[in-house]
């Protein structure tokens, strides 16, 4: 089910995502060059941003898919992951993402699925439309960045066995009036030159600006 969350439950998310966090392990894994042609893909859709030269933080550990201790290095909601927010699961994200994408492969959503068991590091380069700073836990950010515009969250992206299908979820954590709070999936497909082209989007979850700010 899409999900709305407002008042005070949604304002403490908010500044959860802005806390010191856990400093991830240095053995931790790095995605993949693929991934990152999709991180640039669904990025440089973002690129109608109701600001002039806006602030944007990219967090530099991806989103997991668990709860409490265990997926403390990024925000949670209701103490769990954003990828399926309580009561969901990844079965029911799974059927909500087929009622709009009727041709998604299972391979692609299986992909997904395992690689978010576990966060992974993201590094530069990576090519946005706007300026960012890639923020990661512990990090503190110079006087420029502490008030960022927006915050965003990437999950790891999966892949059809064929490498011509690819799923991703982006977390947005705003702090502008004119954009909502909000995680949406995306599918990409690849075109016959070889570029991520967007299939499919699906709103998973919006923030209530006008309830939170009561």
């Amino acid at each position: 089910m899409k999900h709305k969350l407002s008042g005070i439950a949604a304002l403490s998310i908010v500044m959860f995502g802005a806390i010191s966090l856990p400093v991830l392990s240095q053995n931790t894994s790095e995605a993949s060059a693929d991934e990152y042609r999709v991180y640039e893909a669904v990025l440089g859709l973002m690129d109608h941003i109701p600001k002039e030269e806006p602030h944007v933080t990219l967090f530099s550990v991806t989103l997991n898919s668990k709860c409490g201790e265990d997926g403390s290095l990024v925000p949670l909601v209701n103490g769990c992951t954003f990828l399926w927010i309580k009561p969901d699961n990844a079965i029911s994200v799974k059927q909500l993402l087929r009622t709009e994408w009727t041709n998604m492969e299972n391979s692609t959503w299986s992909d997904f699925e395992e690689k978010n068991a576990v966060s992974v590091r993201l590094h530069e380069p990576i090519s946005t439309p706007w300026k960012h700073k890639l923020i990661g836990p512990g990090d503190e950010p110079s006087k420029d960045w502490e008030s960022p515009d927006l915050s965003i969250f990437l999950s790891r992206v999966g892949f059809s066995q064929k490498k011509t299908e690819a799923v991703v979820y982006v977390l947005i954590f705003s702090y502008m009036n004119q954009v909502s709070t909000a995680g949406d999936y995306f599918l990409f497909r690849v075109d016959k030159t070889g570029h991520w082209k967007p299939a499919g989007r699906v709103n998973y979850f919006t923030k209530d600006k006008d309830q939170s700010s009561q």
